[in-house]
């Protein structure tokens, strides 16, 4: 395998409202099929700033990943709070969703279609209370089709 990049990814979008308490969406997909397009679209935007601002370097700067040529395996590990029963394909694929149209829209993969990422896995990491997170590791795997 030649090349691979990790990012650090949240579990939820807290969306900023004027007069209202912030709306928090969590990433699963049970939440997703009842929101309504229009705080789908808000929290994929900002879940984008999210991804941004998780690439950025110590000095503030954004160099987009060297993570080799497509295709590639995505492998996400859901790291959840707490001991909560939840099922890793319906957070993953939101995830997934939201990570990936980010990534293409950053010009770190060129696009997110099967052509470029061929296989994604979703993992079940361990509980971290102080740090609920998903951790996406993108994996060149060029050498491994050919």
């Amino acid at each position: 395998m030649s090349g691979s990049f990790k990012l650090t990814l949240p579990l939820i979008v807290i969306l900023p409202r004027v007069k209202v308490a912030d709306k928090i969406f969590i990433l699963n997909l049970n939440n997703y099929r009842n929101t309504h397009h229009m705080t789908l679209n808000q929290a994929k935007v900002k879940y984008k700033e999210m991804v941004y601002g998780a690439m950025l370097t110590d000095s503030g700067k954004y160099i987009p990943p060297a993570i080799g040529l497509p295709p590639y395996l995505f492998t996400y590990t859901v790291f959840p709070g707490s001991m909560r029963t939840f099922d890793v394909n319906n957070v993953c694929s939101i995830i997934d969703k939201f990570a990936a149209d980010a990534l293409q829209e950053l010009g770190v993969i060129k696009n997110d279609n099967f052509k470029f990422i061929p296989r994604s896995v979703f993992e079940y990491g361990s509980v971290d209370k102080d740090n609920p997170r998903c951790e996406l590791v993108i994996t060149s795997i060029q050498k491994e089709l050919t």
